[in-house]
């Protein structure tokens, strides 16, 4: 996991609201979200380390631990460089730093020169790093060894379903970013919203259902929507299902039901 996605998800599932943190902390909220999407480039870059630095601070987890993640990612190169080499080029930069101090010619220019020289760097270390895809989904994506690693059984409910018919649209929309899991015992099918998504995906899923035991894991129940329905009947579980936090949503039949496990963190 990407070090600002683990912060995030310690944010959320202790349910520190990033507007709080904004409040107390005076941070523009389009700032904090852009710290927790490592969209570093969209803040400017002097503030990018106070900025960080305050949020690590309101969240409650080691500040130097964070800010020596924070550092090793900006320094990532995408030509391959490693990190030693970028200590080697920092070394070079301290050399020449101490060599214009012992000519005395730190005058004011030279102080405006090197400012906007490394501010420059800094923006372009940032828009070398692009995030893939595949870190977006990483970030979404909730496993079944998560749910018995992080999260506790909150509560289980069994409904019935009877007046379903078969065969069954199961229709999921996510008004948030979101990740959806649809399995049984032999295969399954993964589902991502984004909220700045890198494709076009919609955030409507619809699956049919054949009557067969199915599972589906969803990462987040809020602001959300879940319907079944066939030729002659509809349901709709949405107000059932929400949760902050991780739900399992198991459909059966003989006779037709829907189990519903709410899970919270653990401690």
């Amino acid at each position: 996991m990407i070090f600002y996605n683990k912060y995030k998800k310690f944010r959320i599932e202790n349910n520190i609201d990033l507007k709080d943190i904004s409040k107390r902390t005076k941070i523009d909220l389009k700032y904090l979200r852009a710290l927790e999407k490592g969209k570093f480039a969209d803040i400017p870059p002097v503030y990018v380390k106070l900025f960080f630095k305050a949020y690590i601070s309101e969240i409650g987890v080691d500040i130097n631990e964070a800010l020596f993640e924070l550092h090793s990612f900006l320094n990532q190169k995408s030509n391959g460089k490693s990190f030693n080499s970028s200590r080697d080029d920092q070394s070079k930069d301290s050399n020449f730093l101490r060599k214009v101090n012992s000519e005395n010619l730190f005058n004011s220019a030279v102080f405006v020169g090197i400012a906007l020289f490394l501010i420059y760097l800094s923006i372009s270390v940032n828009s070398n790093y692009k995030i893939s895809q595949k870190d977006f989904e990483d970030e979404l994506r909730i496993t079944k060894s998560d749910l018995i690693e992080y999260y506790t059984l909150r509560s289980e409910e069994v409904m019935s379903i009877e007046s379903i018919s078969n065969p069954v649209t199961i229709r999921f929309k996510s008004n948030i970013e979101n990740y959806i899991h649809f399995y049984d015992n032999f295969s399954g099918k993964e589902f991502f919203v984004f909220e700045d998504s890198l494709i076009n995906q919609a955030n409507t899923f619809t699956e049919q259902w054949n009557g067969q035991e199915k599972v589906f894991l969803i990462a987040n129940t809020v602001d959300y929507e879940l319907i079944l329905f066939s030729d002659d009947s509809y349901a709709d579980f949405s107000k059932n299902i929400i949760n902050d936090f991780p739900v399992e949503v198991i459909l059966k039949s003989n006779p037709y039901s829907i189990t519903i496990k709410k899970y919270l963190p653990k401690n």
